[in-house]
């Protein structure tokens, strides 16, 4: 009996929130949920490849395990990548060019400013490419010196083995048997293999290491690797052991070592200018270690069991500490899919949005927007590890906004306003980056209130308000100077000039977006109640634009997406409420008919990538439960998940074949809808429908606002 009262306490506290059963027999059961998710390949999937890696690294392989059929992937489907969130690399400015050559006078209510908005000026076309990440190179095996070929790969048994983040890859090459482990480091840049193969014994097969110049930058998105240029790079070696290798690589000002250890009999032959292989003739099976530094490590050598160890173990960590759900029981056939899609979308962004630099679109799988943050979706990439209960991994990339605040305070005050301006597209280092759409995006401004606020969710301890205080208030200090008092009026108004969400309006004859309007709301609103809660009074400029900030107009009992248009077409107002939470600026009745127009008329067509989340997160809210399932589990092209997870990008499937905020604003939305938000209905799973077809267990997620 008191064992049995202890379980019901702890429900109570909600430390069992979303279980249905009160006793530790049926809690989840996690490797199980995990494992049954595993990703299996039987051939060669150009849009399959599997990445092992931590955040701030990630390498990703075919299914030899390694990089060997780079070609074929590339052309098909998702590149093969090695990248990380440290290493960044700019062409050499010969012509001097300068930011402001890229800028031109903008007027603001009757006040010039100069906003770098021409993209397409050699000044523009050069501080939009730089910095960009640096390929930190190839790891593949090759036969008698040649690149593998596709239809030699044959018998393929490759599976992604979830729980412990390592890919065990097993084929055939001339009828022998080949199999390769690889594994991934939970830390430091480091990726290990253990490869066991009679074709090492006879010297057929080489594992080989190739390092480009860079990326061929004419090309936006998914851009190749650029080895015809030999001569702007160098590559060195430093050191030499029997079993181990450290070379050094210079790329026009960017240097970075790769250390490599081996295990097994074999030794480096030096191909040419950048080309290493292991000849380990004699020895059926090897095992190596490849570590990527920005400066020499010297910490003791590690062995592939070593990091095959702390790998399991992080992994363990990640998937025991944080949030799941398990939908298995349920009666709607979709619920095995969709439990799929939430166990890879965490695995997959875990590797590629969990690190210290806020991540671009397409994280550590491949270049996307040369390689830059663009910050307007930087809510959707990092609020999903709030409510999934990893909210560490949230600060990790948020702290660069703290490291950036001199940079967008110095941006806001050359432009004339207060606060902090932080940036829409741009590199490590914080700079703006040039674009006829950039300078006039807003909508990225707000969220690093929202997610601070998120922040202190996790832990409302007055160290958090002390350590993200700064980003709050300087943030807040923008939007209010930002928004603009109409005298006759008498009302503040956002833009002109300005681009919407949906970026396709003319920047000098647009205003008042109704989603950027409740985002200024609610970021003042959530500014307020720090500055009450550190016991500061409440600024008096900001509760005045709160009372007399412009309202969402509303046309037809439907709100528009911009007052000044009033026959658009998009969908980007109802992320007013769903994105946000409630605000006295929205009425929900009149939100249900939008939302109900915009789902009729374009049905799932209109909720693909991240309107996957965009959809579900408004549907759920609004208590169109069975609409929000409909969304998250859409099938159309662009909300396909592929077999490793990844979802192409509908605009360009190819060129952006792994578009991860896809992921990132699904799982927004699944974790809105599993573990509900403040306000909403008080049942389990409150975003599904109650009427017995799903059965939804839950663990360790934290509700939105």
């Amino acid at each position: 009996m008191l064992f049995s009262h202890k379980i019901k306490l702890l429900a109570a506290f909600g430390l069992l929130a979303g279980t249905t059963s009160l006793t530790f027999a049926q809690r989840i059961d996690r490797y199980a949920l995990v494992s049954r998710h595993n990703v299996t390949l039987k051939e060669a999937d150009p849009l399959a490849p599997l990445s092992v890696g931590n955040g701030d690294f990630a390498y990703t392989a075919d299914v030899t395990g390694m990089q060997s059929l780079e070609g074929y992937y590339y052309k098909n489907g998702i590149p093969l990548e090695t990248m990380c969130t440290w290493a960044w690399h700019s062409f050499p400015n010969t012509k001097n060019l300068r930011l402001e050559d890229a800028m031109k006078p903008i007027d603001f209510h009757g006040r010039q400013i100069m906003y770098a908005s021409q993209e397409k000026s050699e000044a523009g076309d050069y501080y939009r490419q730089n910095p960009h990440p640096v390929p930190l190179g190839q790891i593949s095996l090759m036969e008698d010196g040649k690149a593998l070929d596709v239809a030699n790969v044959k018998n393929v048994d490759q599976t992604l083995d979830l729980w412990r983040g390592l890919i065990n890859s097993k084929y055939e090459l001339d009828g022998q048997p080949v199999s390769v482990q690889t594994v991934s480091h939970p830390e430091r840049s480091m990726v290990a293999f253990s490869i066991k193969s009679a074709l090492l014994k006879s010297g057929k097969l080489t594992p080989a290491f190739r390092f480009p110049y860079a990326y061929d930058l004419s090309i936006k998105n998914k851009p190749p690797f650029d080895w015809s240029k030999p001569d702007r790079h160098q590559t060195t070696i430093v050191s030499q052991t029997p079993n181990s290798v450290l070379l050094k690589r210079s790329i026009e000002g960017t240097v970075y070592y790769v250390s490599i250890h081996w295990q097994g009999k074999a030794r480096l032959v030096n191909d040419g200018k950048h080309y290493y292989h292991l000849d380990a003739a004699g020895s059926d099976s090897l095992q190596l270690v490849c570590e990527f530094m920005p400066s020499v490590n010297k910490a003791p050598e590690p062995t592939f069991a070593t990091v095959k160890a702390a790998d399991i173990k992080g992994w363990a960590d990640y998937w025991q500490k944080g949030g799941v759900a398990d939908f298995s029981g349920s009666k709607d056939p979709r619920a095995n899919e969709l439990e799929r899609r939430i166990v890879l979308s965490q695995y997959l962004l875990k590797i590629n949005y969990a690190g210290s630099f806020p991540p671009q679109e397409t994280g550590l799988t491949h270049i996307s927007w040369y390689g830059k943050h663009n910050s307007e979706v930087y809510w959707w990439h990092t609020a999903q590890f709030y409510e999934w209960g990893h909210t560490d991994l949230l600060e990790k990339s948020f702290n660069w906004y703290k490291k950036i605040l001199p940079k967008a305070i110095a941006e806001a005050k050359r432009e004339g306003f207060d606060g902090a301006r932080w940036p829409k597209m741009a590199g490590i280092d914080g700079r703006t980056s040039p674009g006829s759409i950039n300078p006039f995006i807003i909508w990225n401004q707000p969220n690093p209130i929202y997610l601070a606020e998120l922040i202190y969710r996790a832990n409302p301890t007055t160290a958090t308000l002390k350590q993200y205080s700064d980003v709050v208030f300087e943030s807040a200090k923008f939007l209010a100077s930002y928004a603009f008092f109409d005298a006759k009026t008498n009302r503040y108004v956002l833009g002109p000039p300005i681009k919407a969400v949906n970026e396709h309006t003319e920047e000098n004859a647009t205003q008042n977006p109704t989603f950027e309007l409740v985002q200024w709301y609610y970021g003042l609103k959530v500014a307020q109640d720090w500055r009450v809660r550190m016991g500061l009074p409440r600024d008096a400029k900001w509760d005045d634009i709160l009372q007399k900030l412009s309202r969402p107009t509303v046309s037809n009992g439907k709100y528009l997406e911009i007052e000044t248009e009033p026959s658009g077409g998009g969908s980007d107002m109802i992320m007013a409420l769903g994105y946000m939470p409630q605000t006295p600026m929205i009425d929900p009745k009149i939100m249900a008919n939008t939302f109900d127009n915009i789902y009729q008329r374009g049905s799932m067509r209109s909720f693909i990538s991240w309107s996957l989340g965009k959809g579900a997160l408004t549907a759920a809210r609004l208590g169109e439960q069975e609409k929000a399932v409909n969304i998250l589990c859409n099938d159309t092209f662009g909300a396909h998940f592929l077999k490793n997870g990844h979802v192409q990008r509908a605009k360009e499937p190819l060129t952006c074949p792994a578009y991860l905020p896809a992921n990132s604003a699904f799982m927004a939305a699944a974790g809105l809808m599993v573990a509900g938000w403040d306000g909403g209905p008080k049942e389990n799973a409150p975003g599904f429908p109650q009427d017995g077809s799903w059965h939804v267990r839950s663990e360790g997620l934290n509700k939105l606002p």
